[in-house]
């Protein structure tokens, strides 16, 4: 689509369009893998920033940075709040490099990124952030099996960021000992496959439908897209690193890869009254562990899943994120 195509459609949304580019960060030890970071920049200036961590399945591009129409994505309504927004592709999603276990068969290597791996991704996104961006405030959002990295980055750095919040955080559902089995590098899943399961058919009421329209117009197209594809494998068929899967596994068992109690930054939890995950119960027992918090918020959002931020109710979602950020700007980690 053409530059001033996308100016005109962005004009008739009555959004403002801000600048989107993407760097990349080369990884240590690894000379041709790169973490890629995109990043919405304010009009005016700022060294005030958000790093938006994703999920176990999906990258930035097709979360916080999906588009519902030129100009509305989380992260673009994020910069047109003054903040410098960015996006951070975990190894193996998205514009991030592949690892070499990701092309050979799945059972030949162990999971790819893990949230042990992943918290030292998200160091590398926050250090580039702040030495090489200029960035002075940096708050992390973070969506689903992302809350588990980067709660874990959070207690072993807890003066590296300003704020913390977990929307849609992994919580117990079960007293149980983690598998132990071998588990394979990646698994694989279709792009309409994921998209029923965004759904949630299965859990909202008969004849609730809650996906924002452009979901079901150019979602499954864009996510088939930020795959590498594979010589001989099916046509629909994409490769996901399978290490979030087995940290889903090992949390919803009751073992973090963390202290809670480490987390000295302000901390919100961010759910809805849909998500299979976590619920009232679970989200309070949850964010009552973060007792080295100066200030910690609960909210749930009514009409909502697991994936409000792609839902008819995502403003809302928005909206209160951006509060609690606002409202942390004059607390110091630590102090009440």
């Amino acid at each position: 689509m053409l530059p001033s195509l996308l100016w005109v459609l962005a004009a008739s949304t009555g959004l403002q369009r801000v600048a989107l580019d993407t760097s990349y960060i080369p990884v240590p030890g690894t000379p041709t893998q790169q973490l890629a970071l995109h990043c919405a920049r304010p009009v005016v200036a700022s060294h005030k920033s958000v790093l938006f961590i994703h999920g176990a399945s999906f990258p930035t591009m097709l979360a916080s940075g999906f588009e519902f129409a030129p100009g509305d994505s989380w992260i673009e309504y994020t910069a047109r709040k003054g903040y410098v927004a960015c996006g951070l592709d975990f190894l193996g999603f998205g514009d991030s490099s592949r690892p070499p276990a990701m092309s050979g068969p799945a059972g030949n290597g162990a999971p790819v990124t893990d949230a042990k791996e992943a918290a030292k991704q998200i160091a590398m996104a926050v250090d580039y952030m702040h030495k090489q961006m200029g960035m002075k405030d940096v708050h992390i959002v973070a969506h689903s099996w992302g809350t588990i990295p980067a709660a874990a980055f959070a207690a072993a750095e807890p003066h590296a960021l300003s704020s913390l919040t977990l929307f849609g955080p992994i919580v117990p559902v079960k007293a149980s000992t983690p598998s132990h089995q071998a588990q394979p590098a990646w698994w694989s899943i279709t792009t309409q496959e994921r998209l029923e399961q965004l759904r949630f058919k299965q859990i909202l009421p008969p004849g609730k439908y809650l996906l924002e329209p452009a979901m079901d117009k150019t979602w499954a197209r864009d996510f088939a897209a930020s795959v590498h594809h594979v010589a001989g494998d099916a046509p629909d068929a994409l490769r996901i690193p399978y290490g979030p899967l087995a940290d889903i596994d090992t949390v919803e068992a009751g073992h973090y890869p963390y202290s809670a109690s480490d987390v000295t930054a302000p901390v919100f939890v961010v759910y809805g009254n849909y998500d299979d995950v976590v619920n009232d119960v679970g989200a309070e027992r949850f964010l009552e562990k973060f007792t080295g918090s100066p200030l910690r918020w609960r909210l749930r959002i009514d009409d909502g899943t697991h994936v409000v931020h792609l839902e008819h109710n995502r403003h809302s979602l928005y909206e209160s994120v951006n509060a609690f950020i606002h409202a942390t700007k004059n607390l110091a980690p630590g102090q009440p």
